[in-house]
């Protein structure tokens, strides 16, 4: 739990805040648990609440006029949602739902207000948070428009286990269990397709598969496989 806390305490958010700053923006906060598949946010409603990850990991979704979900990106230990609160009139700009069990700290519009005039130096670091994933999102983009599936597949690989990679014997675990429709849905391809480089990387010896588990045991190769033109 204090390992948890402290995930919170030392996000990004709060660069530039003393200890005891922190501790008040903590002390502020209220805990939500989440579900697997549980919804914290729906695209469109009002923004009402800003939100850290704890622990957990959140999927971000937008919804087309035609009603099909796409992955935006994920949010892990220590990463915000809900910026747009900061922002008057905002409304959510995707849904937010627990790829698994997650816990997180809150703080409501009228908890927030005077927490950013008390400590204005937080407004500016939501910003910049929201900067980069937009850049994030625009690479993305790039990615999708001009890059073989093979190369954005190990690009999506490669941010999952920057984002939330752990040392093992084996290789980098990819803590983030996503099943392979979720990683088909962010590369924008089929799940056939992602199951066979899959098959075909841990053959290779790249990565090793099992279920929802991917433990990436040569990082090298896999940004190779970045440069690499042929599926």
């Amino acid at each position: 739990m204090e390992h948890s806390l402290e995930v919170v305490t030392r996000s990004r958010i709060f660069d530039g805040l003393t200890d005891a700053d922190r501790g008040a923006w903590l002390e502020a906060s209220s805990l939500r648990l989440l579900k697997r598949r549980q919804a914290l946010a729906r695209q469109g409603e009002p923004a009402h609440c800003f939100y850290l990850v704890e622990s957990g990991l959140l999927k971000l979704v937008q919804v087309t006029v035609d009603g099909k979900e796409l992955i935006v990106r994920f949010v892990s230990a220590g990463e915000p949602f809900g910026g747009v609160v900061a922002l008057d009139g905002a409304t959510y700009p995707v849904t937010a739902l627990a790829a698994e069990p997650t816990r997180l700290r809150g703080w409501p519009r009228e908890t927030l207000g005077p927490l950013l005039h008390r400590y204005p130096h937080v407004r500016t670091n939501i910003m910049r948070e929201m900067t980069a994933h937009m850049s994030d999102a625009l690479t993305r983009v790039r990615e999708l428009a001009t890059e073989r599936v093979s190369q954005r597949l190990a690009h999506t690989l490669l941010r999952l286990m920057r984002q939330g990679g752990r040392a093992t014997p084996d290789g980098t675990l990819i803590t983030h269990l996503l099943t392979r429709q979720e990683l088909s849905e962010l590369t924008g391809t089929t799940l056939y397709t992602v199951s066979r480089l899959l098959s075909k990387w841990q053959a290779d010896g790249v990565l090793h598969s099992a279920g929802r588990r991917l433990v990436v045991r040569s990082p090298s190769r896999l940004e190779m496989l970045t440069l690499a033109e042929d599926d």
